[in-house]
């Protein structure tokens, strides 16, 4: 049985770990991220974390694994990032910046229907390695499929607001987000299997699936 005096304690410690983990939230905040030791220290840290989930799962990796192989000691560690979750949203969210945003932009996304899946196809291909590496990130703290498909439906709602005459605020969010598992689908097929999609056939098994055959004309 539970003791008055041993649930103070516990709802302490609890109090304690939130403010511990408020307090080093600020503490990561006053960061300077142009400082070039700041740089230099997370870049080591993130290529670290992504060297050793070439060999193991996300969840058996500790923080004390990354001190070891990135030489620093723990203090600086939780100078920039608050846990192991705080570095692993980081490094999702950098790959999505570096790769997937450049894969979304203006330019891209305005290419057509067989243009825009051999660009996807060629950046999958040029960083299939580093993808399949955050891919691994998926646990119970990251849902990576979530995280990429918000990110694919964000960055689709936004490019075409104001684009699609005649549309309701509705259907471009459903359209978007229905773009989102398209492309979302793709990715993980690509990564599972391993093997180069043409995109000539991606946009043939969407036409057949979704029955758009008499609304599509090949490019």
């Amino acid at each position: 049985m539970v003791s008055g005096s041993d649930n103070k304690l516990k709802n302490d410690a609890s109090g304690d770990c939130r403010d511990d983990n408020s307090q080093k939230a600020k503490e990561v905040k006053l960061l300077n991220r142009s400082d070039r030791r700041v740089v230099r220290t997370e870049k080591k840290i993130h290529q670290v974390f992504l060297e050793l989930l070439q060999d193991k799962t996300y969840g058996e990796i500790t923080v004390g694994m990354i001190l070891d192989k990135a030489k620093i000691n723990r203090s600086t560690f939780y100078k920039h990032y608050i846990n192991k979750h705080d570095l692993a949203s980081e490094v999702m969210a950098n790959c999505q910046e570096s790769i997937i945003s450049s894969l979304l932009g203006e330019e891209r996304l305005s290419l057509g229907n067989l243009g825009f899946f051999k660009s996807l196809q060629a950046t999958l291909t040029k960083h299939r390695e580093l993808l399949k590496l955050v891919k691994r990130l998926n646990s119970e703290d990251l849902d990576v499929r979530k995280s990429f498909h918000d990110y694919f439906y964000r960055s689709i709602k936004k490019h075409y607001e104001g684009k699609l005459y005649g549309s309701s605020d509705e259907e471009l969010d459903l359209g978007s987000y229905v773009s989102a598992d398209i492309l979302i689908s793709v990715l993980m097929y690509y990564l599972d299997k391993g093997d180069e999609v043409h995109p000539d056939n991606i946009i043939r098994v969407i036409v057949n699936m979704y029955g758009l055959r008499s609304y599509y004309t090949p490019e």
